[in-house]
């Protein structure tokens, strides 16, 4: 298994805890699943590193915080995570 594939199991299984309704303290799981998701999109090619990949990484990082529970004032991470991650397909 590449870290790819790891990747993608995490966020299956993330996405599918959070589907059910489980919830560990602060940790957002629908975050979790989508940093694991977003990561294992970044990772098999890193090396040229170019703005589409630096936009993935920033979302990745917005993912990270949301999970966590990070909040600034009325900013919904998960949504800077996925307009990013967006930006990052179109350019």
């Amino acid at each position: 298994m590449t870290i790819h594939t790891v990747l993608l199991v995490v966020a299956l299984i993330a996405f599918a805890i959070a589907a059910v309704g489980f919830t560990y303290k602060k940790v957002d799981l629908i975050a979790v699943g989508l940093a694991a998701w977003a990561l294992s999109g970044v990772i098999p090619n890193l090396t040229p590193l170019t703005l589409p990949k630096i936009l993935l990484i920033l979302a990745v990082i917005a993912f990270v915080l949301a999970a966590i529970g990070w909040k600034y004032k009325k900013i919904g991470l998960i949504a800077v995570g996925l307009a990013l991650w967006m930006l990052s397909l179109l350019l």
